[in-house]
């Protein structure tokens, strides 16, 4: 997490070398949402109920910080032609820290399940312009497990189901799993594990490559993730690219079923390179399949993007 600067020509002044090479300029599409290195978005979720469409969308983001004296929580409201309007949200009680990811509660606004890296998850209430979290363990977790994405998916039977996944780590792929969980006035019950499968993807094929920084599954069942390149570089530069990864089904017997595709099968849908130098953390999709990008790009904050997907 170390900013690199950029090698220059000798013609070049000396403060130019040095300088960072930071990511594309704004035109690009991109949208500021946080500054420096606490100010990415490692996960996010659409705020159920909003208007949504190209330009226009109401979000809840986390970011990955280290303690409970830092928010980790944001609302964040696009408009098109218009600025970003981010709202940090203080927490009431500990906050949870070294959130990865996010997704909203089907049929119930306002309400949220956000991931740390060590596989604590947590009921998150936004309500009244504060949050309040509680706490239960994934199925299933190992110490030593890393993970960056979660997702929740409602069937056609009202059965709602979670997908998460390690993050992967080079040679080392990334684990998806997949369970039954109930989110009521007893809290977060998840079942037992009734899927897990082994994903990688074929870019980022340079640098750390985390396999799946994050997750989410379409009303169909179609399971999307992002990948990333993450050197240990505040600087980057990194690469990132966004899959259409397999399939969310259920069985007769109401269990979750996976089919992730392999890594031969996948073609990227969105691809950001090195010179593009975008983290892609987090994933979000309006109606129509279309996608809301948001990246951690470690000193250069967070942006989001709106993307056709395919």
């Amino acid at each position: 997490m170390i900013r690199k600067g950029i090698i220059v020509t000798a013609v070049l002044c000396a403060s130019l070398a040095a300088a960072p090479f930071g990511p594309a300029a704004a035109s690009d599409g991109w949208q500021r949402v946080g500054s420096g290195i606490r100010g990415g978005v490692s996960g996010m979720a659409l705020t159920e109920g909003a208007p949504a469409g190209r330009g226009l969308a109401d979000a809840v983001v986390v970011r990955d910080t280290e303690g409970d004296l830092e928010n980790g929580l944001a609302t964040v409201r696009l408009r098109p032609g218009r600025e970003p309007v981010v709202t940090e949200l203080p927490w009431l009680g500990m906050s949870p820290a070294d959130l990865e990811a996010l997704d909203a509660v089907p049929g119930r606004p306002g309400h949220y399940v956000a991931l740390a890296s060590r596989g604590d998850a947590y009921h998150v209430v936004v309500a009244n312009g504060r949050a309040t979290a509680e706490h239960a363990a994934l199925p299933g977790r190992h110490d030593g497990d890393n993970y960056e994405s979660f997702a929740l998916h409602r069937d056609r039977s009202g059965r709602t189901f979670a997908v998460w996944a390690t993050r992967g780590s080079g040679a080392e792929k990334a684990v998806v799993h997949a369970a039954s969980v109930h989110i009521g006035p007893t809290g977060l019950n998840f079942g037992m594990v009734s899927a897990r499968q082994e994903f990688s993807v074929p870019f980022p094929d340079e640098g750390e490559v985390c396999h799946i920084s994050d997750l989410k599954v379409l009303d169909d069942g179609t399971v999307m993730v992002s990948a990333a390149s993450d050197p240990d570089v505040s600087a980057g530069p990194f690469a990132s690219a966004v899959y259409d990864a397999g399939r969310l089904t259920v069985n007769p017997a109401h269990d979750a079923v996976l089919r992730m595709k392999p890594e031969q099968a996948l073609t990227p849908l969105s691809r950001f390179t090195r010179q593009d130098n975008r983290k892609i953390e987090a994933i979000a999709f309006l109606p129509g399949r279309l996608g809301l990008w948001g990246t951690d790009d470690e000193d250069f904050g967070g942006s989001v993007m709106f993307a056709r997907a395919g």
